[in-house]
């Protein structure tokens, strides 16, 4: 967003604007009597337009060039190595498949802080973009896969709490893509890269870039095609911790069936299988993208401008072979002999069971399309800017189940009549065989969002001794519409290894927003910003946040902030269809839900129960509150150094919380029945005739909290040389000093950082950073980075017995040489020295892969042609 119009930009202001956006500057001489207009910067993290913002917020930005020297070739993977980010609830794209409770096939996600990806808002040019219609668990996200690398101009990172400026979301802080405009030429780009083992990791990339100008208008069109082949386990020495095991069942004893041979476990009774080889590190991918920038200067000085932006991104996930239990009679023509002659050891013809894995590992197709459309106006009025946009978006998915995935009926109706064979892991079916007991059970979604936003920025009237006040006032409209399908056969558990919930929800917001600029004296400014949003379907919230910048010295900035902040409960936790599962609770006299344990509770000592989840219509918002402190430092021209405390306390958190339903029951504020349908839909308990609990209705409700602190630094240092070039250091780190999280008020605090956690063995580095050099002279130009993460501690499982996971340092680097004016060439490679992960024993593929990887080194080549 911005405005032409008579600015003054210190010149600090105007350095860190060029030089971190990669931006060349061109000296003319204009005529004098000409009035000069400069673009009117607006940095992530303030509204306000025109006004000096250096070193207010904590903001850092990376350009589309940054991300390319040192090997990255998709935004999500960037976002995973920034180390505001490194942390639980950032994901990339997988190799697994997705189902009920993990993140989708295809997907990538960032969460600042750790806080989760439903708290860190992403935002394109400034404003929302569709949520994914999926979402990861039960975290709503914005896919960052739908946005190529190449249409990027730069990337804004703020991190420091922001709703009292964006609105819901922002708790931990903002993600901001600033997308390719005022492009004059054109560029082709083409690249190539793979992996430098003996599997095919190959990844081509095309892009055009066009800048077509008229005398008022100008339109920049960039369109982009990536092609990548996926990364299985079997391609790398993975370390497998643990292996699952098959078995048949025969008048009460365990065999391993004659497929294994020597490779048995348990005494010899199962077979070992080793499913986890079977599983992908990433999935293949194809993605055709294209963006649209469009602005026109109308006549009456007022600017016309408009956004399109398309993405399809389509491929196949993969996962083992899905694990069944069946049982066939003993008579069956089915039953191999071997199994036969023990069967009828004591005379008799007996069912047998048969624990086993099918004869295909499971693939998943996947298909996201994503749509975004804004047109607006921007001009002045008076010595105030304004400007006001519509944006419409819509996320599309599909995933369709096409290998590996069997039908119950369809496989027990098999078994029966002779046409599937369940032994010998299935080996001895043929193809129609196999292909007859496969369910498709498409799964689609679609995420659509419509905004209208205005706002108005200037000086006020009121002058003060140090200057006038600077505003901005505006208001936003959108609504928003969702729904998650699963096939109905999907929903009712009716396919082997294949859970699934439906979601649907809709709604309406409206918000108001302020924004000051006070300059107290000539080296204070208090930024004060407030807004209210309002939501049709659990009210309004009001944040505001109050920031203070002092400029000690020309070089020396102090900064402080304070905000609250909200996430609204998302749709899919509203509108969450149901989820059908098991749980159970402790019976005595000293256990808090003995009150719901009967006849059968008393004697056993616990009470397994069905478990049903559903949406909460009833859910209100999350809150946070967050506080910066910090420095920013320019010793010496060529020298700068930030660093900023920082700390968040997030609570209300939504989650899924049996206990509250159940502590309802007892007493006495949620219905106790003695059958389902007597609950009439809502939350509550089910007693059987014994006054046992046998079923549960329950969902989500506002009853986590979690806190964290830590502290980021980031030097930056620029050497001049006379024959040896310019070099640009750089360091940036984030050192967490606390994580816990309390899932909800019974359970107490965890402390979760430096190590892994959770069934998907989740890491919370203590200390991550990023440090490197980049160097440039004559045609010539290359770069060496470095990416350390801290040793963690292993998770909860510990199948291999380790303790701790060491330290990961990886290094990449690039050449790049300019061949003419308007041609040149880069080659980058990640990871140097093909550094393997850390060895963990509580991961079943044996290394943490929420933050380490098992890619090895990695090349890309990239030829890129202007004219």
């Amino acid at each position: 967003m911005y405005f032409k119009a008579k600015m003054k930009l210190s010149t600090l202001s105007a350095a860190v604007i060029l030089a971190t956006t990669g931006q060349h500057v061109l000296a003319a001489e204009e005529n004098a009597a000409e009035e000069q207009k400069i673009e009117k910067i607006q940095i992530t993290g303030s509204r306000l337009k025109g006004v000096d913002m250096e070193g207010a917020n904590p903001v850092q930005i990376f350009s589309r060039d940054d991300m390319a020297r040192r090997g990255y070739d998709s935004v999500g993977s960037f976002l995973r190595d920034l180390p505001q980010a490194s942390s639980a609830g950032t994901f990339t794209e997988n190799g697994g498949v997705g189902g009920a409770d993990g993140s989708p096939a295809g997907s990538s996600g960032v969460s600042l802080r750790g806080l989760g990806s439903s708290s860190t808002l992403v935002l394109v040019n400034g404003r929302r973009v569709a949520v994914d219609s999926f979402t990861n668990g039960f975290d709503s996200f914005v896919n960052v896969n739908s946005i190529p690398m190449s249409a990027l101009e730069r990337v804004e990172v703020l991190t420091d709490g922001a709703s009292s400026v964006y609105g819901s979301d922002a708790i931990a802080g903002v993600i901001n893509f600033i997308l390719r405009k005022d492009v004059e030429g054109h560029e082709i780009s083409v690249s190539y890269g793979d992996d430098t083992k003996s599997s095919n990791f190959g990844r081509t990339n095309l892009t055009y870039v066009g800048g077509f100008n008229t005398e008022n208008s100008n339109t920049t069109l960039v369109v982009d095609y990536f092609d990548r082949k996926a990364l299985f386990n079997s391609d790398r020495p993975i370390d497998v911790t643990l292996k699952s095991s098959t078995r048949v069942t025969i008048d009460g004893s365990d065999y391993a069936e004659p497929w294994c041979g020597t490779d048995v476990s348990n005494g010899g009774t199962r077979c070992r299988y080793d499913y986890v080889i079977e599983r992908a590190i990433q999935p293949d991918t194809t993605a055709i993208g294209a963006t649209l920038h469009h602005n026109y200067q109308l006549a009456n000085g007022n600017e016309f401008f408009a956004e399109a932006m398309f993405q399809n991104n389509s491929g196949s996930a993969y996962d083992s072979a899905a694990a069944f239990d069946v049982r066939i009679a003993g008579n069956s023509p089915l039953v191999p002999q071997w199994a036969r002659d023990i069967d009828a050891a004591d005379g008799q013809m007996n069912q047998i069971r048969v624990r086993s894995r099918f004869p295909e590992t499971r693939l998943q197709d996947y298909d996201t399309t994503s749509y975004r459309l804004l047109a607006g106006l921007r001009g002045e009025l008076g010595l105030w800017s304004w400007e006001t946009a519509a944006t419409y978006g819509k996320t599309e998915n599909e995933i369709t189940h096409v290998q590996g995935y069997m039908g119950r009926d369809k496989v027990t109706n098999g078994i029966a009549n002779g046409t599937f064979n369940p032994f010998n892991l299935g080996r001895d079916n043929n193809s129609a065989a196999i292909a007859a007991v496969r369910e498709l059970a498409p799964r689609v979604g679609e995420s659509e969002v419509f905004s209208l936003d205005f706002n108005i920025a200037g000086d006020l009237a009121l002058e003060l001794p140090a200057g006038n006040i600077s505003a901005v006032f505006g208001g936003e409209f959108r609504s928003e519409d969702i729904f998650d399908r699963p096939s109905q056969i999907a929903q009712s558990g009716g396919v082997f290894a294949l859970g699934a919930s439906d979601a649907a929800a809709d709604r309406t917001q409206y918000a108001a927003y302020a924004e000051f600029n006070v300059p107290v004296t000539d080296s204070l400014d208090l930024i004060a910003a407030l807004r209210y949003d309002h939501y049709s379907d659990f009210g309004g919230d009001t944040n505001p946040k109050l920031s203070l910048r002092y400029r000690a010295t020309d070089e020396l900035i102090l900064r402080t902030s304070w905000s609250t902040g909200f996430r609204a409960p998302s749709l899919s936790q509203l509108g969450a269809g149901e989820s059908l599962g098991s749980a159970y609770i402790n019976c005595g006299a000293a256990q808090p839900f003995n009150a719901l344990c009967g006849t059968f509770g008393a004697s056993f000592g616990e009470l397994e129960f069905d478990q049903e989840t559903l949406g909460n219509r009833g859910l209100d918002a999350e809150n946070s509150e967050a506080i910066n402190i910090g420095f920013s430092w320019n010793l010496t021209e060529n020298l700068q150094i930030t660093a900023d405390y920082w700390r968040y306390e997030h609570t209300d958190i939504v989650d899924v919380d049996a206990n509250t339903t159940l502590k309802a029951c007892i007493a006495g504020t949620a219905p106790t029945t003695n059958s389902i349908a007597a609950l009439n839909g809502e939350f509550g308990c089910v007693l059987d005739a014994g006054d046992d609990l046998v079923f549960l209705r329950t969902g989500f409700f506002n009853v986590g909290r979690q806190q964290t602190d830590g502290v980021d630094v980031n030097i930056n240092y620029s050497l001049h040389t006379a024959g040896f070039g310019t070099f640009k250091l750089y360091a940036a780190g984030t050192k967490t000093f606390s994580y816990q999280r309390q899932i909800n008020p019974e359970s107490g605090k965890e402390d979760l950082l430096g190590k892994l956690s959770g069934a998907n063995e989740i890491a919370r580095p203590d200390f991550v950073a990023d440090f490197g050099s980049d160097w440039s002279l004559n045609n010539w130009s290359a770069s060496l980075s470095a990416h350390y993460i801290s040793k963690l501690g292993d998770g909860d499982f510990k199948f291999g017995g380790n303790e701790t996971l060491d330290a990961w340092l990886v290094f990449s680097g690039s050449i790049g040489y300019e061949l003419t004016d308007n041609q040149r060439i880069l080659l980058s490679v990640r990871n140097l020295t093909d550094k393997k992960p850390p060895y963990a024993s509580s991961p079943t593929n044996g290394y943490a892969s929420s933050v380490h990887d098992w890619i090895g080194t990695l090349w890309t080549a990239r030829y890129t042609i202007n004219f």
